[in-house]
């Protein structure tokens, strides 16, 4: 196939073929590590945390981590020579502090670390968005919509988060 057009007698590729199986599989199973990482941290802040306002918000959020995380696994591949655990694991980039977690790990000002639980959640939007354009394959429409539901939560959660640092005064307008 040349141009966009199929050679005399060869049938056009009408949908481009996703990744390979097993970089597929490691990107979910990253995806599913950062949700599960993130709910971890939330349900230790929830512990701690005072504003019952912004608890309502984080119960919310971490539901929503916890839902997003089990979308992710049940898009890992079941076979036997690849178990689903063994994809569960961090990307060298999430080690390296990519998702501030480490801020929301220690106690301190409530609006400091809800400014950073929205640094991570924009920060797995992005990595997400980056994403759709190469969940294409006709394997990948699962996927595909996956990223899209984990879009759309994510940006409700970031939403909520901004919508808490407003003034009392200004948060009315949010609800």
């Amino acid at each position: 196939m040349q141009g966009g057009t199929a050679a005399p007698g060869h049938p056009a590729v009408l949908v481009p073929a996703g990744t390979g199986l097993l970089d597929a599989a490691a990107w979910v199973g990253h995806a599913c590590w950062s949700e599960l990482a993130l709910h971890k941290v939330l349900t230790a802040w929830l512990a701690t945390e005072a504003d019952p306002e912004l608890c309502a918000i984080l119960w919310n959020v971490r539901s929503h981590r916890s839902m997003v995380a089990e979308a992710w696994h049940r898009r890992l591949p079941e076979l036997r020579e690849l178990p689903r655990a063994g994809f569960v694991e961090p990307e060298k980039r999430d080690e390296e502090g990519l998702v501030p977690l480490d801020v929301l790990s220690t106690s301190g000002p409530s609006h400091a670390r809800s400014t950073a639980l929205r640094i991570a959640l924009a920060s797995m939007a992005t990595r997400y968005d980056a994403r759709v354009p190469v969940a294409v394959g006709p394997a990948d429409g699962p996927t595909a919509a996956t990223l899209a539901d984990a879009l759309r939560t994510t940006a409700a959660d970031v939403t909520a988060l901004a919508a808490w640092t407003q003034p009392r005064s200004r948060r009315a307008l949010y609800r």
